[in-house]
């Protein structure tokens, strides 16, 4: 037997803040990253076993001025909690992967710097990251687009991050 009201009375759909239009676009953005992400972890997986953690973390390093970073910038960009970076660490460098030197203007303080090998690991990881940028990006936005996309990524990031 049904309750009275047919099948789904109970389960009467409640007017939640979460239903306005307004949270389309954040919706959409969050779903955009982790499709990207997936595609970008599937490829990092057909070149290398090496954590997905530790593969952004030398990728960031890589792309930051000089291919240094200090470990709390590497946190905050990879949004990780410093535990977690420190773990990354640790384990990128017993890979052989990451050096971790003196910083020249602050002694209490360390810089990372991608090792020989790690190098070569992003070296045999890059053409299988292109591809995906090329077929999810590049290759399906005008080059106006991708300008003006990167433009307002930059504004929401930065936005987000004088929260912090």
């Amino acid at each position: 037997l049904e309750p009275s009201g047919g099948p789904t009375a109970r389960f009467a759909r409640v007017a939640l803040p979460f239903d306005d239009p307004a949270w389309d676009t954040f919706g959409l953005l969050k779903e955009a990253y982790l499709a990207l992400d997936v595609a970008l972890a599937e490829a990092m997986g057909r070149v290398t076993e090496v954590d997905r953690s530790i593969l952004d973390l030398l990728i960031r390093v890589a792309r930051s001025p000089d291919a240094t970073a200090r470990p709390t910038d590497l946190a905050r960009d990879l949004s990780l909690v410093p535990s977690h970076i420190t773990r990354c660490l640790d384990e990128a460098e017993r890979r052989g992967l990451v050096t971790r030197t003196p910083h020249p203007g602050d002694r209490r303080s360390k810089l990372v710097v991608l090792a020989p090998e790690g190098e070569s690991l992003l070296r045999r990881l890059e053409p299988a990251l292109a591809e995906v940028q090329r077929r999810l990006i590049h290759g399906l936005l005008e080059e106006d687009e991708v300008a003006t996309l990167e433009d307002l990524l930059r504004r929401l990031r930065d936005a987000a991050r004088a929260r912090e």
